[in-house]
């Protein structure tokens, strides 16, 4: 298998894999927060990033019958929630192409609170937002 190369959501509050805290959505970009998943509580949300998807399956849930498949996380492959594919009832059918993420399979991370800054000595600063790393031109003081 290649490299697995992440992407990395710059926004102040994210949701990332339990098991490996890849970033996985922004919280922006959650449309429901009252959704029942295989393992408890879970979210509805437009986007997702890092994800790899399973095979397409039709599943009897509590709305009805739907396709779907499985969402893994891309960096560790753990199983973190599904993709609607096709709801085959008509008043399902906002939920076609969104994601349920599982509550318990990811974990909240405020990057607003985590920026520092550190020099290195030559003119350069490092800034470190959550696990993605920037390196810029240090900004001029007078």
């Amino acid at each position: 298998m290649g490299l697995v190369f992440q992407q990395f959501l710059e926004c102040p509050s994210i949701y990332a894999c339990l098991g490996c805290s890849a970033h996985i959505a922004r919280a922006g970009d959650i449309i429901s927060r009252t959704f029942q998943g295989r393992l408890g509580r879970a979210y509805l949300t437009e986007a997702v990033v890092n994800e790899m998807l399973g095979d397409n399956e039709d599943r009897l849930l509590m709305t009805g019958m739907h396709t779907v498949c499985n969402l893994h996380c891309r960096n560790c492959g753990t199983v973190i929630g599904w993709k609607y594919i096709r709801a085959h009832d008509k008043s399902q059918q906002y939920k076609e192409g969104r994601y349920v993420l599982e509550q318990s399979r990811i974990f909240a991370m405020d990057q607003a609170s985590k920026p520092r800054t550190s020099g290195d000595g030559n003119g350069s600063s490092h800034y470190t937002s959550g696990t993605s790393t920037r390196t810029g031109s240090p900004v001029p003081t007078r």
